[in-house]
Protein backbone atom coordinates (compact mmCIF):
# COMPACT_ATOMS: atom_id res chain seq x y z
CA UNK A 1 0.00 0.00 0.00
CA UNK A 2 1.27 3.46 -0.86
CA UNK A 3 1.89 5.83 2.03
CA UNK A 4 3.03 9.42 2.31
CA UNK A 5 6.31 9.66 4.20
CA UNK A 6 8.44 12.55 5.32
CA UNK A 7 12.11 12.40 4.43
CA UNK A 8 14.58 14.62 6.29
CA UNK A 9 18.09 15.46 5.08
CA UNK A 10 20.67 17.52 6.91
CA UNK A 11 22.42 19.57 4.22
CA UNK A 12 23.15 23.03 5.66
CA UNK A 13 25.16 24.36 2.70
CA UNK A 14 22.95 23.01 -0.09
CA UNK A 15 21.15 25.34 -2.46
CA UNK A 16 18.73 22.72 -3.79
CA UNK A 17 17.69 19.21 -2.79
CA UNK A 18 15.59 16.82 -4.88
CA UNK A 19 14.27 13.48 -3.63
CA UNK A 20 13.83 10.84 -6.34
CA UNK A 21 11.63 7.77 -5.77
CA UNK A 22 11.81 4.81 -8.15
CA UNK A 23 8.84 2.43 -8.08
CA UNK A 24 9.89 -0.38 -10.40
CA UNK A 25 11.06 2.02 -13.10
CA UNK A 26 8.38 4.66 -12.49
CA UNK A 27 10.40 7.64 -11.28
CA UNK A 28 9.03 10.64 -9.40
CA UNK A 29 10.97 13.77 -8.44
CA UNK A 30 10.10 15.76 -5.31
CA UNK A 31 11.59 19.18 -4.52
CA UNK A 32 12.59 19.41 -0.89
CA UNK A 33 11.82 22.46 1.25
CA UNK A 34 14.51 24.02 3.44
CA UNK A 35 13.91 24.24 7.17
CA UNK A 36 17.06 25.80 8.59
CA UNK A 37 19.92 23.34 8.07
CA UNK A 38 17.59 20.52 7.02
CA UNK A 39 15.47 19.76 3.99
CA UNK A 40 12.05 18.12 4.25
CA UNK A 41 10.16 16.20 1.58
CA UNK A 42 6.75 14.54 1.76
CA UNK A 43 6.68 11.80 -0.84
CA UNK A 44 4.53 8.83 -1.78
CA UNK A 45 6.72 5.81 -1.15
CA UNK A 46 6.20 2.10 -0.69
CA UNK A 47 8.24 -0.45 1.27
CA UNK A 48 10.93 -1.69 -1.13
CA UNK A 49 11.02 1.37 -3.38
CA UNK A 50 14.43 2.67 -4.42
CA UNK A 51 15.13 6.31 -3.69
CA UNK A 52 18.00 8.77 -3.67
CA UNK A 53 18.87 12.44 -3.37
CA UNK A 54 20.26 14.96 -5.80
CA UNK A 55 21.96 17.82 -3.98
CA UNK A 56 22.90 20.86 -6.06
CA UNK A 57 22.65 18.60 -9.09
CA UNK A 58 24.97 15.94 -7.67
CA UNK A 59 23.54 12.45 -7.42
CA UNK A 60 22.34 9.84 -7.03
CA UNK A 61 23.25 10.15 -3.34
CA UNK A 62 22.33 7.69 -0.63
CA UNK A 63 20.14 8.83 2.23
CA UNK A 64 22.49 8.58 5.26
CA UNK A 65 19.45 7.68 7.40
CA UNK A 66 18.35 4.83 5.12
CA UNK A 67 17.65 1.48 6.76
CA UNK A 68 18.31 -0.53 3.58
CA UNK A 69 20.51 -0.42 0.49
CA UNK A 70 20.65 -2.39 -2.71
CA UNK A 71 22.99 -2.29 -5.68
CA UNK A 72 21.63 -1.17 -9.04
CA UNK A 73 23.58 -1.55 -12.27
CA UNK A 74 25.12 1.89 -11.84
CA UNK A 75 25.64 1.94 -8.09
CA UNK A 76 23.95 1.77 -4.69
CA UNK A 77 20.42 2.96 -3.97
CA UNK A 78 18.64 3.66 -0.70
CA UNK A 79 15.60 1.44 -0.21
CA UNK A 80 12.44 2.41 1.64
CA UNK A 81 11.94 0.22 4.70
CA UNK A 82 8.75 0.72 6.72
CA UNK A 83 9.42 -1.93 9.38
CA UNK A 84 12.35 -3.07 11.50
CA UNK A 85 12.55 -6.35 13.44
CA UNK A 86 12.86 -6.35 17.21
CA UNK A 87 14.65 -8.96 19.31
CA UNK A 88 15.47 -8.73 23.05
CA UNK A 89 19.08 -8.79 24.14
CA UNK A 90 20.36 -11.70 26.19
CA UNK A 91 18.80 -11.42 29.63
CA UNK A 92 21.82 -12.72 31.55
CA UNK A 93 25.25 -11.61 30.36
CA UNK A 94 28.28 -13.76 30.92
CA UNK A 95 30.72 -12.54 33.56
CA UNK A 96 33.60 -14.07 31.59
CA UNK A 97 33.33 -13.36 27.86
CA UNK A 98 35.20 -15.72 25.53
CA UNK A 99 35.05 -13.94 22.18
CA UNK A 100 35.05 -15.58 18.77
CA UNK A 101 35.70 -13.07 15.97
CA UNK A 102 33.85 -14.06 12.83
CA UNK A 103 33.27 -12.89 9.26
CA UNK A 104 29.76 -13.94 8.22
CA UNK A 105 30.65 -14.97 4.68
CA UNK A 106 33.98 -16.49 5.61
CA UNK A 107 32.51 -18.57 8.42
CA UNK A 108 29.29 -19.84 6.85
CA UNK A 109 28.32 -17.60 3.86
CA UNK A 110 25.10 -16.17 5.36
CA UNK A 111 23.44 -15.31 8.67
CA UNK A 112 21.43 -18.50 8.32
CA UNK A 113 24.61 -20.46 7.72
CA UNK A 114 26.16 -19.04 10.88
CA UNK A 115 23.01 -20.03 12.76
CA UNK A 116 23.47 -23.62 11.59
CA UNK A 117 27.06 -23.62 12.94
CA UNK A 118 26.24 -22.25 16.41
CA UNK A 119 26.32 -25.69 18.02
CA UNK A 120 29.99 -25.94 17.02
CA UNK A 121 30.66 -22.89 19.18
CA UNK A 122 28.60 -24.25 22.08
CA UNK A 123 30.56 -27.50 21.87
CA UNK A 124 33.82 -25.56 21.84
CA UNK A 125 32.89 -23.41 24.84
CA UNK A 126 32.62 -19.95 23.27
CA UNK A 127 29.99 -17.58 24.69
CA UNK A 128 30.38 -14.46 22.50
CA UNK A 129 30.50 -14.11 18.74
CA UNK A 130 31.80 -10.82 17.39
CA UNK A 131 30.65 -10.31 13.82
CA UNK A 132 32.90 -8.30 11.57
CA UNK A 133 31.05 -5.36 9.98
CA UNK A 134 27.55 -5.99 8.65
CA UNK A 135 26.97 -2.42 7.43
CA UNK A 136 26.45 -2.30 3.63
CA UNK A 137 29.69 -1.99 1.69
CA UNK A 138 30.93 -2.29 -1.88
CA UNK A 139 31.86 -5.97 -2.12
CA UNK A 140 33.41 -5.52 -5.57
CA UNK A 141 36.68 -4.37 -3.99
CA UNK A 142 36.19 -5.13 -0.30
CA UNK A 143 35.64 -8.33 1.67
CA UNK A 144 36.02 -7.46 5.34
CA UNK A 145 33.41 -4.68 5.29
CA UNK A 146 35.40 -1.87 6.88
CA UNK A 147 34.35 0.63 4.19
CA UNK A 148 30.67 1.22 5.09
CA UNK A 149 28.34 3.08 2.75
CA UNK A 150 25.56 3.34 5.34
CA UNK A 151 25.82 2.92 9.10
CA UNK A 152 22.24 1.97 9.96
CA UNK A 153 21.48 -0.83 7.49
CA UNK A 154 22.42 -4.50 7.06
CA UNK A 155 24.56 -5.85 4.22
CA UNK A 156 22.11 -7.66 1.95
CA UNK A 157 24.59 -10.22 0.62
CA UNK A 158 24.83 -11.81 4.06
CA UNK A 159 21.16 -12.86 3.83
CA UNK A 160 19.65 -15.81 1.99
CA UNK A 161 16.78 -13.49 0.99
CA UNK A 162 18.39 -10.09 0.47
CA UNK A 163 15.23 -8.11 1.18
CA UNK A 164 15.11 -9.60 4.68
CA UNK A 165 18.69 -9.05 5.86
CA UNK A 166 17.73 -7.40 9.20
CA UNK A 167 15.21 -10.16 9.89
CA UNK A 168 17.81 -12.86 9.20
CA UNK A 169 20.33 -11.12 11.46
CA UNK A 170 17.67 -10.93 14.18
CA UNK A 171 16.98 -14.65 13.74
CA UNK A 172 20.69 -15.40 14.16
CA UNK A 173 20.75 -13.29 17.33
CA UNK A 174 17.71 -15.14 18.71
CA UNK A 175 19.30 -18.53 17.98
CA UNK A 176 22.56 -17.46 19.64
CA UNK A 177 20.70 -16.19 22.69
CA UNK A 178 18.83 -19.48 22.96
CA UNK A 179 22.26 -21.11 23.38
CA UNK A 180 23.52 -18.55 25.89
CA UNK A 181 25.78 -16.83 23.33
CA UNK A 182 26.05 -13.06 23.13
CA UNK A 183 26.30 -11.36 19.73
CA UNK A 184 28.54 -8.32 19.30
CA UNK A 185 28.98 -6.24 16.16
CA UNK A 186 32.14 -4.62 14.87
CA UNK A 187 30.98 -1.12 13.88
CA UNK A 188 32.84 1.43 11.76
CA UNK A 189 31.94 5.04 12.57
CA UNK A 190 35.38 6.60 12.18
CA UNK A 191 35.23 6.86 8.38
CA UNK A 192 33.04 5.90 5.42
CA UNK A 193 33.48 3.90 2.24
CA UNK A 194 33.51 7.07 0.15
CA UNK A 195 37.25 7.06 0.82
CA UNK A 196 39.32 9.86 -0.60
CA UNK A 197 38.43 12.18 -3.48
CA UNK A 198 39.46 9.56 -6.06
CA UNK A 199 36.52 7.29 -5.16
CA UNK A 200 32.90 7.90 -6.19
CA UNK A 201 30.76 10.32 -4.25
CA UNK A 202 28.01 8.14 -2.77
CA UNK A 203 26.54 9.94 0.24
CA UNK A 204 27.91 12.41 2.82
CA UNK A 205 30.55 13.90 0.50
CA UNK A 206 27.80 15.19 -1.77
CA UNK A 207 25.47 16.19 1.07
CA UNK A 208 27.61 17.94 3.71
CA UNK A 209 31.27 17.35 3.02
CA UNK A 210 32.41 20.42 4.96
CA UNK A 211 31.00 19.23 8.30
CA UNK A 212 30.73 15.43 8.01
CA UNK A 213 34.46 14.88 7.42
CA UNK A 214 37.63 16.27 8.98
CA UNK A 215 39.79 18.43 6.71
CA UNK A 216 43.25 19.94 6.64
CA UNK A 217 43.37 23.75 6.23
CA UNK A 218 44.00 23.30 2.50
CA UNK A 219 40.80 21.23 2.13
CA UNK A 220 42.36 17.77 1.89
CA UNK A 221 40.81 15.03 3.97
CA UNK A 222 42.49 14.19 7.25
CA UNK A 223 43.13 10.46 6.93
CA UNK A 224 44.16 9.08 10.30
CA UNK A 225 41.98 6.05 9.56
CA UNK A 226 44.13 5.08 6.58
CA UNK A 227 40.92 4.61 4.60
CA UNK A 228 40.74 7.95 2.80
CA UNK A 229 38.70 10.07 5.19
CA UNK A 230 37.87 10.59 8.86
CA UNK A 231 34.32 11.23 10.02
CA UNK A 232 33.97 14.30 12.22
CA UNK A 233 32.83 13.25 15.71
CA UNK A 234 32.17 16.87 16.69
CA UNK A 235 29.46 17.27 14.05
CA UNK A 236 25.98 16.96 15.63
CA UNK A 237 24.59 15.22 12.56
CA UNK A 238 27.35 12.59 12.56
CA UNK A 239 26.56 11.98 16.22
CA UNK A 240 22.86 11.57 15.42
CA UNK A 241 23.64 9.09 12.65
CA UNK A 242 25.86 7.04 14.98
CA UNK A 243 23.24 6.81 17.73
CA UNK A 244 20.52 6.05 15.18
CA UNK A 245 22.57 3.16 13.84
CA UNK A 246 23.38 1.81 17.30
CA UNK A 247 19.72 2.01 18.26
CA UNK A 248 18.68 -0.01 15.23
CA UNK A 249 21.15 -2.78 15.93
CA UNK A 250 20.38 -2.81 19.66
CA UNK A 251 16.73 -3.25 18.69
CA UNK A 252 17.79 -6.36 16.76
CA UNK A 253 19.09 -7.73 20.08
CA UNK A 254 22.80 -7.02 19.62
CA UNK A 255 24.53 -7.29 23.01
CA UNK A 256 27.72 -5.34 22.40
CA UNK A 257 29.56 -3.14 19.94
CA UNK A 258 33.26 -3.17 19.10
CA UNK A 259 34.23 0.25 17.72
CA UNK A 260 36.79 0.12 14.93
CA UNK A 261 39.65 2.63 15.37
CA UNK A 262 37.71 4.02 18.30
CA UNK A 263 40.37 6.61 19.13
CA UNK A 264 39.19 8.59 16.10
CA UNK A 265 35.88 9.13 17.89
CA UNK A 266 37.74 11.16 20.55
CA UNK A 267 38.94 13.88 18.15
CA UNK A 268 36.24 16.13 19.68
CA UNK A 269 37.85 15.85 23.16
CA UNK A 270 35.64 12.92 24.06
CA UNK A 271 32.14 14.31 23.60
CA UNK A 272 30.98 11.58 21.23
CA UNK A 273 32.44 8.84 23.43
CA UNK A 274 30.61 10.27 26.45
CA UNK A 275 27.39 10.30 24.43
CA UNK A 276 27.87 6.66 23.36
CA UNK A 277 28.65 5.68 26.94
CA UNK A 278 25.45 7.29 28.21
CA UNK A 279 23.48 5.62 25.42
CA UNK A 280 24.93 2.20 26.31
CA UNK A 281 23.68 2.54 29.88
CA UNK A 282 20.16 3.20 28.60
CA UNK A 283 20.24 0.28 26.18
CA UNK A 284 22.24 -2.07 28.42
CA UNK A 285 24.86 -3.07 25.86
CA UNK A 286 28.59 -3.66 26.14
CA UNK A 287 31.14 -1.29 24.61
CA UNK A 288 34.52 -2.42 23.25
CA UNK A 289 37.15 -0.03 21.88
CA UNK A 290 39.95 -0.58 19.44
CA UNK A 291 41.77 2.40 21.00
CA UNK A 292 44.26 3.37 18.34
CA UNK A 293 44.57 4.75 14.80
CA UNK A 294 47.37 5.99 12.56
CA UNK A 295 47.94 9.07 14.72
CA UNK A 296 46.86 8.12 18.26
CA UNK A 297 47.37 5.28 20.73
CA UNK A 298 44.97 5.24 23.69
CA UNK A 299 45.10 1.77 25.27
CA UNK A 300 44.44 2.37 28.97
CA UNK A 301 43.67 6.07 28.43
CA UNK A 302 41.38 7.94 30.84
CA UNK A 303 39.20 8.70 27.81
CA UNK A 304 37.76 5.18 28.13
CA UNK A 305 35.62 4.90 31.23
CA UNK A 306 35.06 1.68 33.16
CA UNK A 307 32.19 0.69 30.85
CA UNK A 308 34.60 0.24 27.96
CA UNK A 309 36.49 -2.98 27.32
CA UNK A 310 39.61 -2.39 25.23
CA UNK A 311 41.48 -4.41 22.65
CA UNK A 312 44.94 -4.99 24.10
CA UNK A 313 47.56 -5.17 21.36
CA UNK A 314 50.31 -5.25 23.98
CA UNK A 315 49.05 -8.69 25.00
CA UNK A 316 49.25 -9.78 21.36
CA UNK A 317 52.78 -8.52 20.83
CA UNK A 318 54.26 -9.61 24.16
CA UNK A 319 52.80 -13.13 24.03
CA UNK A 320 53.91 -13.63 20.43
CA UNK A 321 57.40 -12.46 21.28
CA UNK A 322 57.65 -14.50 24.48
CA UNK A 323 56.50 -17.74 22.84
CA UNK A 324 59.01 -17.38 20.03
CA UNK A 325 61.68 -17.06 22.76
CA UNK A 326 62.50 -13.36 22.49
CA UNK A 327 64.56 -12.16 25.44
CA UNK A 328 63.56 -9.56 28.02
CA UNK A 329 59.81 -10.16 28.06
CA UNK A 330 59.08 -11.88 31.37
CA UNK A 331 58.31 -8.65 33.25
CA UNK A 332 55.84 -7.69 30.52
CA UNK A 333 54.33 -11.17 30.57
CA UNK A 334 53.65 -10.85 34.30
CA UNK A 335 51.48 -7.85 33.42
CA UNK A 336 49.74 -9.54 30.50
CA UNK A 337 48.67 -12.73 32.27
CA UNK A 338 47.28 -10.64 35.14
CA UNK A 339 45.02 -8.52 32.93
CA UNK A 340 47.57 -5.75 32.21
CA UNK A 341 47.29 -3.60 35.35
CA UNK A 342 50.14 -1.48 33.97
CA UNK A 343 47.81 -0.36 31.18
CA UNK A 344 44.48 -0.19 32.95
CA UNK A 345 45.56 1.62 36.09
CA UNK A 346 46.43 0.97 39.72
CA UNK A 347 42.78 0.27 40.46
CA UNK A 348 43.24 -3.10 38.80
CA UNK A 349 45.86 -4.20 41.35
CA UNK A 350 44.42 -5.55 44.57
CA UNK A 351 47.68 -6.06 46.46
CA UNK A 352 51.30 -7.05 46.06
CA UNK A 353 54.16 -6.04 43.84
CA UNK A 354 53.40 -5.69 40.13
CA UNK A 355 56.40 -7.81 39.12
CA UNK A 356 56.56 -10.53 41.72
CA UNK A 357 53.31 -12.05 42.76
CA UNK A 358 50.68 -9.34 42.37
CA UNK A 359 47.02 -10.23 42.09
CA UNK A 360 44.32 -8.76 39.94
CA UNK A 361 40.58 -8.66 40.39
CA UNK A 362 38.76 -10.57 37.67
CA UNK A 363 36.13 -7.85 37.23
CA UNK A 364 38.70 -5.17 36.43
CA UNK A 365 40.77 -7.53 34.30
CA UNK A 366 37.66 -8.00 32.16
CA UNK A 367 38.50 -4.65 30.55
CA UNK A 368 41.47 -6.13 28.71
CA UNK A 369 40.42 -7.94 25.54
CA UNK A 370 43.37 -10.29 25.16
CA UNK A 371 44.13 -11.57 21.70
CA UNK A 372 46.97 -13.15 19.78
CA UNK A 373 45.18 -13.05 16.43
CA UNK A 374 42.51 -10.85 14.91
CA UNK A 375 41.10 -10.46 11.40
CA UNK A 376 44.04 -8.26 10.34
CA UNK A 377 47.26 -10.23 10.32
CA UNK A 378 48.25 -13.88 10.27
CA UNK A 379 46.01 -16.65 11.56
CA UNK A 380 47.29 -18.49 14.61
CA UNK A 381 48.38 -21.42 12.45
CA UNK A 382 50.24 -19.12 10.10
CA UNK A 383 52.12 -17.55 13.03
CA UNK A 384 53.85 -20.93 13.24
CA UNK A 385 54.61 -21.06 9.49
CA UNK A 386 55.83 -17.55 8.66
CA UNK A 387 59.00 -16.13 10.21
CA UNK A 388 58.52 -12.37 10.51
CA UNK A 389 59.81 -9.80 12.97
CA UNK A 390 56.93 -7.50 12.07
CA UNK A 391 54.41 -10.16 13.06
CA UNK A 392 56.68 -11.60 15.76
CA UNK A 393 56.01 -14.98 14.23
CA UNK A 394 58.25 -18.01 13.77
CA UNK A 395 58.24 -21.00 11.44
CA UNK A 396 58.72 -23.61 14.13
CA UNK A 397 58.51 -26.55 11.71
CA UNK A 398 55.90 -29.31 11.51
CA UNK A 399 57.25 -31.16 14.57
CA UNK A 400 56.52 -28.26 16.90
CA UNK A 401 53.49 -26.75 15.15
CA UNK A 402 50.75 -28.36 17.23
CA UNK A 403 52.76 -27.79 20.40
CA UNK A 404 53.22 -24.10 19.64
CA UNK A 405 49.51 -23.65 18.83
CA UNK A 406 48.65 -25.28 22.15
CA UNK A 407 51.05 -22.89 23.88
CA UNK A 408 49.32 -19.90 22.29
CA UNK A 409 45.92 -21.07 23.46
CA UNK A 410 47.18 -21.93 26.95
CA UNK A 411 48.46 -18.42 27.57
CA UNK A 412 45.47 -16.77 25.87
CA UNK A 413 42.71 -18.70 27.62
CA UNK A 414 44.25 -18.99 31.09
CA UNK A 415 45.28 -15.36 31.52
CA UNK A 416 43.18 -12.75 33.31
CA UNK A 417 41.15 -10.68 30.89
CA UNK A 418 38.64 -11.43 28.16
CA UNK A 419 40.16 -13.73 25.52
CA UNK A 420 39.40 -13.40 21.82
CA UNK A 421 40.45 -15.57 18.90
CA UNK A 422 39.50 -15.75 15.25
CA UNK A 423 37.17 -18.18 13.52
CA UNK A 424 38.92 -21.43 12.74
CA UNK A 425 41.98 -20.83 14.92
CA UNK A 426 40.74 -23.69 17.08
CA UNK A 427 41.44 -26.08 14.22
CA UNK A 428 44.39 -24.33 12.59
CA UNK A 429 42.71 -22.32 9.84
CA UNK A 430 45.28 -21.07 7.35
CA UNK A 431 45.34 -18.17 4.91
CA UNK A 432 48.44 -19.56 3.24
CA UNK A 433 50.51 -16.93 5.02
CA UNK A 434 48.40 -14.01 3.72
CA UNK A 435 48.39 -11.30 6.40
CA UNK A 436 45.93 -8.75 4.95
CA UNK A 437 43.17 -10.37 2.84
CA UNK A 438 40.80 -7.40 3.20
CA UNK A 439 39.78 -7.72 -0.45
CA UNK A 440 40.11 -11.49 -0.91
CA UNK A 441 36.81 -13.34 -1.12
CA UNK A 442 37.99 -16.88 -1.77
CA UNK A 443 39.17 -20.06 -0.06
CA UNK A 444 42.03 -17.97 1.33
CA UNK A 445 39.59 -16.17 3.64
CA UNK A 446 36.94 -18.85 4.13
CA UNK A 447 36.88 -21.42 6.89
CA UNK A 448 37.82 -24.86 5.60
CA UNK A 449 35.70 -27.09 7.80
CA UNK A 450 37.63 -30.15 6.64
CA UNK A 451 40.47 -29.04 8.92
CA UNK A 452 38.32 -29.70 11.97
CA UNK A 453 38.92 -33.44 11.68
CA UNK A 454 42.53 -32.96 10.60
CA UNK A 455 43.29 -30.84 13.68
CA UNK A 456 40.91 -32.55 16.11
CA UNK A 457 43.63 -32.81 18.76
CA UNK A 458 44.04 -29.02 18.82
CA UNK A 459 40.28 -28.51 18.91
CA UNK A 460 39.88 -30.84 21.89
CA UNK A 461 42.80 -29.12 23.65
CA UNK A 462 41.03 -25.75 23.28
CA UNK A 463 37.81 -27.31 24.59
CA UNK A 464 39.69 -28.59 27.65
CA UNK A 465 41.28 -25.20 28.33
CA UNK A 466 37.92 -23.46 28.17
CA UNK A 467 36.47 -25.90 30.68
CA UNK A 468 39.44 -25.25 32.95
CA UNK A 469 39.04 -21.50 32.50
CA UNK A 470 35.46 -21.67 33.72
CA UNK A 471 36.65 -23.46 36.86
CA UNK A 472 39.02 -20.58 37.66
CA UNK A 473 36.67 -17.77 36.63
CA UNK A 474 36.99 -14.70 38.83
CA UNK A 475 40.05 -16.00 40.67
CA UNK A 476 43.01 -13.74 41.29
CA UNK A 477 46.27 -14.35 39.43
CA UNK A 478 49.63 -14.70 41.15
CA UNK A 479 52.85 -15.01 39.15
CA UNK A 480 55.94 -17.11 39.91
CA UNK A 481 59.13 -18.27 38.29
CA UNK A 482 60.65 -21.72 37.99
CA UNK A 483 61.40 -22.04 41.70
CA UNK A 484 60.39 -18.74 43.33
CA UNK A 485 59.38 -15.24 42.21
CA UNK A 486 59.32 -14.48 38.47
CA UNK A 487 62.79 -14.27 36.97
CA UNK A 488 62.68 -10.97 35.10
CA UNK A 489 66.32 -10.93 34.01
CA UNK A 490 66.95 -10.35 30.32
CA UNK A 491 67.69 -13.95 29.34
CA UNK A 492 64.77 -15.46 31.28
CA UNK A 493 62.16 -17.19 29.13
CA UNK A 494 59.86 -18.91 31.63
CA UNK A 495 56.87 -17.99 33.76
CA UNK A 496 54.31 -19.67 36.01
CA UNK A 497 51.08 -18.39 37.48
CA UNK A 498 48.28 -19.56 39.74
CA UNK A 499 44.61 -18.79 39.15
CA UNK A 500 42.36 -20.45 41.71
CA UNK A 501 42.95 -24.19 41.52
CA UNK A 502 44.96 -23.93 38.30
CA UNK A 503 48.73 -23.60 38.03
CA UNK A 504 50.22 -22.81 34.63
CA UNK A 505 53.89 -23.31 33.73
CA UNK A 506 55.33 -22.04 30.44
CA UNK A 507 58.85 -22.73 29.20
CA UNK A 508 59.76 -20.77 26.07
CA UNK A 509 63.43 -21.82 26.50
CA UNK A 510 65.03 -24.42 24.23
CA UNK A 511 66.06 -26.65 27.17
CA UNK A 512 63.79 -28.46 29.67
CA UNK A 513 63.15 -26.74 32.99
CA UNK A 514 62.09 -28.29 36.30
CA UNK A 515 59.50 -26.11 38.03
CA UNK A 516 58.83 -26.11 41.78
CA UNK A 517 55.15 -25.43 42.38
CA UNK A 518 54.97 -22.49 44.77
CA UNK A 519 51.47 -23.14 46.12
CA UNK A 520 50.63 -26.05 48.45
CA UNK A 521 48.22 -28.69 47.20
CA UNK A 522 47.75 -31.97 45.41
CA UNK A 523 48.52 -30.82 41.87
CA UNK A 524 47.79 -33.04 38.86
CA UNK A 525 48.47 -32.50 35.14
CA UNK A 526 45.28 -31.65 33.23
CA UNK A 527 46.72 -30.19 30.03
CA UNK A 528 50.16 -30.12 28.47
CA UNK A 529 51.53 -29.29 25.04
CA UNK A 530 54.37 -31.85 25.43
CA UNK A 531 55.08 -34.93 27.53
CA UNK A 532 55.69 -34.09 31.18
CA UNK A 533 55.97 -35.65 34.63
CA UNK A 534 54.11 -32.66 36.05
CA UNK A 535 57.25 -30.76 37.06
CA UNK A 536 59.65 -31.02 34.15
CA UNK A 537 58.42 -28.75 31.38
CA UNK A 538 59.83 -29.63 27.98
CA UNK A 539 61.43 -27.00 25.74
CA UNK A 540 58.93 -24.61 24.14
CA UNK A 541 55.96 -26.12 25.94
CA UNK A 542 53.34 -25.44 28.58
CA UNK A 543 51.79 -27.48 31.38
CA UNK A 544 48.57 -26.87 33.31
CA UNK A 545 48.04 -28.37 36.76
CA UNK A 546 44.81 -28.60 38.73
CA UNK A 547 44.67 -28.78 42.51
CA UNK A 548 42.62 -31.69 43.78
CA UNK A 549 41.06 -32.43 47.15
Amino acid sequence: METDQTFVLHAPDARSVVLVVDRGGSITHYDAARRGATWLTTATAHHGDDYWYEVDGVGPLLDPHAADLRWADDGPRSVVRTSWPSQPSLSTRTADPVIYEMHVRGFARTFAGVQQRLDHLVDLGVNVIELMPVHPFDASHNYWGYMPLLWGAVHRSFAADEAFAPEELAALVAAAHARGIEVWLDVVFNHTGEGDATLPTRCLRGIDDAHAYRHHPDGRYIDDSGCGNDANPADPEIRRLVIESLDRFATLGIDGFRFDLASLLTRDDGGMVEMITAWSRRRNVRLIAEPWDLAAYQVGSHLWSAEWMQWNDRFRDDVRGFLRAEAGLVAAMVQRVQGSPDLFGPGSVVSGDVVSGSVVSGSVALRSVNFITAHDGLTMHDLTVVTSDRHRSWDCGPELRLQQLQNYFTVLLLSAGSPMFVMGDEFARTQGGHDNPYNVDSEVSWVDWGRLDEWRELYEFVQRLLRLRREAMGATVTCFGVDGPPDTTYESRSLAWQSGDLYVMVNAWWQPLTFVVQVPGNWQVVAASAATDGRTVAPRSSVVLRRGA
